[in-house]
Parts: structure tokens; sequence; C-alpha cells
């Protein structure tokens, strides 16, 4: 299977053998541009523009703090909350100024937030690491597809895996029906739906006889495969990996 640059990250996450191709993809890709962020990028001033204004989420911003590079988060944590503390001293300074409105006994229904709580609520998804992880991921896919399309071998590959979690296996099913004729989307499906459905199978074995072997009567069982069960389990159903 002959190898373009683009291609490289797709191919590489499925040797891996993870749990879920797009996991994998997902994982790398956030360490990357968390590193991206952290690195020399908070100096450009086309990047600061970007942080500035969306800043970064709950998750984001603890994953940052938690990397030595405190300079770097403390610089794009400043210049972000000058341009917050901006932005919502006018609008507020905006309501402020507005006469109330007579209003009657009941407020309607579809009456919406002020300016300056709806800009708040905006703040709460905003996030530029993920806004990058989710431009990438849309690549990501788009290669997938190319690859099924053209690639015997990746196919191959495909059916050798471990299949995909819920998340990124109901994603494959939309963009399938978007990108594959009727009749490509059918063999698409009869070649995914036995594997997912065969590795959810062989997981349900594995969480079962991991739960069996606190009981009294199989602690001198071997474990088989089930050890790790209980973390693959909810790597599978949320799209999440837990600390085993």
């Amino acid at each position: 299977m002959k190898e373009e640059l683009y291609t490289i990250p797709v191919n590489e996450a499925l040797e891996q053998d993870g749990e879920c191709l797009f996991c994998t993809l997902n994982k790398k890709l956030e360490a990357d541009i968390l590193n991206y962020i952290l690195g020399p990028s908070y100096m450009e001033e086309d990047i600061r523009g970007e942080t500035d204004k969306l800043g970064f989420c709950k998750k984001h911003y603890e994953q940052m703090y938690g990397e030595q590079n405190r300079l770097g988060v403390a610089l794009m944590t400043s210049t972000h909350l000058k341009h917050v503390r901006e932005e919502l001293k006018s609008l507020l300074d905006r309501e402020a100024a507005q006469k109330p409105a007579k209003k009657g006994l009941f407020k309607k229904a579809d009456e919406g937030g002020s300016p300056a709580q709806e800009y708040l609520a905006g703040l709460e998804g905003s996030c530029y690491a993920c806004n990058r992880m989710e431009s990438r991921m849309k690549s990501y896919i788009g290669t997938f597809f190319h690859l099924w399309k053209k690639e015997p071998e990746f196919i191959e590959k495909i059916k050798n895996s471990k299949g995909f979690c819920l998340e990124h296996l109901e994603m494959l099913l939309r963009e399938g029906k978007n990108r594959l004729s009727d009749a490509a989307y059918a063999e698409f499906l009869s070649i995914i739906a036995p594997l997912e459905m065969k590795q959810l199978d062989a997981l349900q074995e594995d969480v079962d006889w991991f739960i069996r072997k606190f009981d009294y009567r199989f602690k001198d069982e071997p474990w088989k495969n089930s050890k790790d069960a209980l973390p693959r389990a909810i790597q599978r159903l949320a799209a999440i990996e837990v600390e085993d």
C-alpha cells in the first residue's frame, strides 16, 4: 500500500491495534496540539489572536496547567483575560445604560438572555484546542474513506482491527452514508457491522468474566482476557480512556 504524507497518521494509528482507530488518532492529535500551543506558537500573533478570542475548555485548561510551561499558559491566559474583560465590560455597560422595558404579568417564553449572558454562555463552549482537533479529525475521516475506496489492503487492516468505540462508529456510519454510494455503503456495512459485533461480544464475555472473578468460587480460575476488560469497555462505550 503506497503511503502519502496525509495517510501516514491513519496507518500508524491502525498499526497500534488500539480499542478504536479514531480514539488512538484523537489521543495523539490532542497531545500534538497542546505541545504546539505551549511551544513557540504562543508567541505568534495570529495564534494568540485566536486564543485571546476563544480561550480553552475546562479539560484543556487543566491539561495545559499540568504541563511544565506555566509561563506559556500565563501569557495566553493574560491576553485572553484582557479580551474577555473588554468584551464583557462593553456589554455590561451597554445593558446598564438601557432603560428597563415594561413587562406584562408574564415574561414571554421565547425572550432571550441579555447580550452579556449570551456572550458568557458562548465562552463555556469555546476552545481553541477543541476547534483545531475537530478540524484535523475531519481530515482524518476524509483520509479513512479515501483509503477505504482506493486501497484493498487498508480494508483488510480494518477487518483485522478491534473496530471502533460507539461514538466513532456512529461517526463512520453517518459519514459513510454521505461519502459512499448506496452499493458501496452496503458493502462497507457488511464489513463494519460483523467486526463491531464480534468485538462487542468478546468484550461482553470479558467483562462478565471479570465480574465472576469476584465470586470466591472462581478466585482460583485464570483471568483470561478480563483483567483490563473494564477500562476497555468504558472506552468502547464512552470514547474515553480511564486509568487502570
